[in-house]
């Protein structure tokens, strides 16, 4: 009988692993707004994050309310999954946070932006990619869900447990973009329901695909455009990441709304949360 997921969290490996970043990678992510590395923590913790992932999943966890959604379809819509994705687990399971994942990935990206470690915020998400069905996730800025009344200092560490090709359904993004402003976005299919958002005219003639290795990482920059293609393979493409950014900081002068962010929360508001789903 397999064990409760309270018992797993007690089974963290404690094997220390060192990840450092090159003077490439600190050049690259000022340049091009990304960067990986080829690993962030050590074959013991990976097979157990797996395995801790492959059970939230299995599960149905919600973290918080409404946490566990398919990206690309209407919340809590029938059908089979495309793109489930689990908010914040580490809300609900702490000992997450104190991961080489977790940690590693704070002081990387701490160097990454130029701050103290300690004062970056993190949480996490977990999407997963169904083998041969697991779709694409179009073009977006991660910018483009937040608040607009604040700026920023953030980037996102992305982990993939399994092999993330170009079959598999791998990170792409647009070199350079970072440096400019967060773009028009609209949901998926032009339905707040589904979370997903798209930029349209987007010039994909310089798109990077960046395979990673499992138990790799990319680091990119809140603004910079990027998407994941769909899985082809015969096998399930996981990924775990982080967002790492300052505390937000009020705009002296404020923005003009945008549209999508105020219809996505009124719909992700009218959700009617089954409470059978954990």
């Amino acid at each position: 009988m397999p064990v409760s997921l309270d018992e797993l969290m007690t089974r963290r490996p404690t094997i220390e692993f060192d990840a450092e970043l090159s003077a490439k990678n600190l050049a690259d992510f000022t340049q091009r707004g990304f960067t990986s590395i080829e690993r962030i923590t050590s074959d013991e913790e990976l097979e157990w994050l797996g395995e801790v992932y492959d059970r939230l999943f299995e599960e149905r966890i919600q973290p918080v309310p409404g946490g566990y959604f398919d990206l690309i379809r209407p919340y809590d819509s029938e059908g089979g999954e495309l793109q489930p994705q689990i908010i914040t687990p580490e809300t609900r399971y702490a000992e997450l946070r104190r991961t080489t994942f977790w940690r590693k990935g704070r002081m990387l990206a701490a160097k990454l932006l130029g701050v103290d470690a300690k004062s970056l915020r993190g949480w996490g998400h977990m999407i997963r990619k169904p083998p041969r069905v697991g779709d694409s996730l179009p073009w977006h800025q991660d910018e483009a869900y937040w608040d607009p009344a604040f700026e920023y200092v953030a980037l996102g560490c992305w982990m993939p447990l399994d092999p993330a090709t170009v079959e598999s359904g791998c990170m792409s993004f647009i070199p350079g973009s970072h440096r400019g402003d967060v773009r028009l976005h609209r949901h998926l299919g032009d339905d707040p329901k589904v979370h997903a958002l798209v930029i349209d005219d987007v010039d994909q003639s310089s798109a990077a695909p960046v395979p990673v290795a499992p138990g790799g990482a990319v680091f990119h920059h809140c603004r910079v455009l990027h998407r994941s293609g769909p899985n082809r393979s015969p096998r399930v493409r996981r990924a775990y990441a982080n967002e790492w950014q300052l505390t937000p900081v009020k705009r002296e002068t404020a923005l003009p709304p945008r549209a999508w962010i105020d219809e996505g929360k009124r719909a992700w508001e009218e959700r009617d949360i089954k409470p059978g789903i954990r």
